[in-house]
Order: structure tokens, then sequence, then C-alpha cells
């Protein structure tokens, strides 16, 4: 169990870069190696660009593979293959498939599978990411999400046989659907201020519409939750928390309020340390770049660019080099809170 300093696994938080970039360089070889042979959108990827497995041998070898837009994982889905080309195990393998509404997207939908073992690796970095932000045996945690994301059934138990990070950090969840405004959010009201949860997930956008019905009470949503720590998670559709909106929300929200990023498709969570300089992202189970928006070409180490994932370790729909629109910097540099993996700066 974590200390009071929120780490889980200290030995894979704290590991040095040399030791942190062996294991990526480990981890991508086998996974290129992986969607050659079990995914047809990737063999043919990179059958066209004249790559081949045995040429990836390290990390100065990933720029070699061609960039994964959204655009075209949504032009290769057909009827016959709503995933286009992208899965890599049999149906029978699947636990889980997942996809935003079509709302949310342009063009095809682009649906994602889960395995079990994929189920597994989620819930161990959502712990990891939870406990960062204070997350301790016994408190109360609301979840605000939408049914459609993976994120709710990661981490709290209901209705669920399997691991989540309700069993690893035992603690009482209230599940909050987050989709319609007009009948989620006086529901989320009332039990925000019943219960007093220590966490809140939410997004910026729903705290916002919290804020404003707490006005129209005569109130602030301080004096109506007490709530200690609030993830702003940014999903599909909703802003990153920015310094102007932190401040305000510390204001009138109180306690801490922190960031997360949630990109869907790729199972891809990074989150803010209470130092609250850049976003953590795992790197014993994701590479990440940041690639200039015109070229596509990786950009200087500290420069801004787009932010650019490698999955190394999903079995049912792994990413490659998945270029998202989300414009950043990353900042390598050993952490305040002692953490060694890299940090997103928006």
């Amino acid at each position: 169990m974590a200390g009071e300093e929120g780490l889980w696994v200290t030995s894979v938080e704290t590991m040095p870069r040399s030791e942190i970039e062996s294991i990526q360089e480990d981890l991508l070889r086998r996974q290129v190696n992986y969607v050659y042979w079990n995914s047809r959108f990737y063999r043919k990827k990179l059958g066209d660009a004249g790559v081949k497995p045995e040429d990836i041998k390290g990390l100065n070898d990933l720029s070699k593979i061609p960039l994964t837009s959204r655009e075209e994982l949504s032009a290769a889905v057909t009827d016959e293959d709503f995933f286009g080309g992208r899965l890599c195990v049999p149906m029978s393998k699947v636990w889980q498939i997942l996809n935003p509404p079509e709302q949310m997207v342009k063009g095809n939908v682009i649906v994602t599978a889960l395995t079990e073992n994929d189920r597994e690796v989620l819930v161990d970095h959502l712990t990891r990411h939870l406990l960062m932000a204070g997350l301790r045996r016994g408190q109360i945690v609301e979840v605000q999400a939408s049914q459609w994301e993976a994120i709710g059934r990661i981490i709290e138990g209901q209705f669920t046989s399997r691991r989540t990070v309700q069993d690893i950090v035992p603690f009482t969840a209230i599940a909050i659907e987050a989709t319609l405004p007009m009948l989620d959010l006086p529901r989320s009201m009332y039990m925000t201020g019943f219960f007093k949860p220590h966490l809140v997930l939410t997004m910026v956008d729903f705290a916002k519409l919290m804020v404003n019905e707490a006005k129209k009470q005569g109130k602030t949503p301080k004096e109506m939750f007490g709530t200690k720590v609030v993830i702003h998670r940014v999903r599909p559709g909703s802003p990153v928390l920015d310094e102007k909106t932190r401040k305000e929300f510390e204001e009138v929200w109180g306690g801490t309020h922190l960031c997360m990023l949630d990109i869907q498709d790729n199972f891809f969570f990074a989150s803010e340390c209470h130092q609250m300089n850049g976003l953590h992202a795992w790197e014993d189970g994701f590479i990440v770049e940041t690639v200039d928006p015109e070229t596509g070409e990786p950009t200087a180490p500290g420069e801004k660019g787009l932010l650019t994932i490698t999955n190394l370790w999903a079995e049912a729909t792994p990413l490659i080099r998945y270029k998202t629109d989300h414009k950043v910097t990353l900042i390598k540099d050993e952490c305040g809170c002692g953490r060694t993996h890299v940090r997103i700066v928006f």
C-alpha cells in the first residue's frame, strides 16, 4: 500500500531514466512485432512505409514508423470490419468494446477493445494516478462519467466481479452519470452535497455547471460540498484545466484541483501530482513524443508539438505513434514529488 507520498510502486514510479528507456525499448520491439503479425491495419501501414519489425531496434528507430491519425482510423472502418483491421485478438478474447458517442467524432466511429489483461493494466495505471492525487483507504469518491467511458468501470467495483481500483484501495464509490446535464446535474448537486466526497472526478465544463447551480441557491461548492481534491478529466469535447480556471475553482470550490488527460481510444491517462507542474505519464506503458503539426517530424527537446502516443501494452487494439490534437511540451527532469516519468505541459 502507498505511503504518505502517494507512491504505490516506488521502484517503478521513481526509476532512473536509463531504466525507463531500457524497458521502453524492449516493449517497443515486442509491440511492433506484435502488431505487424496480428493487425491488418499496421501490417499494411508498416509495409507501405517499407518498415519491418527487425528495423525497430530501439527508441531512435521510432521515427521510422509513420504516424497514426484519427482520420485514417475512421477511414479504415467498414461495415464488415468495425475495427478497421486493428483488432489483434480473436473476438473470444475481447472483454469489452467501447466507443465515444457519434457526435464527438467525425466520420466513422472508432471503437476500442479491451482484453482481460488490458483491463488489468488499466487498473494498475489508474491506481497510481489516484494515489498520486491523494486517494486513501476509507474515503468517499464521486466518479462523474458517462457509461460509454471505461474509467468508471475500471475505478469502482459496482456491477462487476473483476478487480478494480476500489479493490486495491477500498473506498466508498458514488457513480454519477454525466452525459445529460439537465438530468444529471440535479442528481450530482444532491449526492455531492449529501455525501461530501473527499475526491471528485469531473470535467471542467461540468464543474462550472455545478458552480452556477450552487450560485442559484445562494451558495458556493465550498459551502455545499467541502471536497478536498477535484480531478478535472480532459475527455473528447471537454476543455483542459488551465491556470486561470484552476484559480477560479480554488476560490469557489476550495481544495486542490488537478488535471487528468483521458484519451479514450488509446486508454492513455496522464495526470498532475500536487506539484501541479505537468501531467505524469507512465512511461513503462507508453512512449510519449511531440511532433511538428505540419511535417510530422519529432520536435526538439522542450519544443511544443502535437502529443503523440505509442501504447506498449495493449493486446486488443494497440495504437502506435497515435497523433492527438493536443499541443504540449514534455519535461523529463525529475519532479518535485520524486517521480521520474515524463510530464506533459499544455
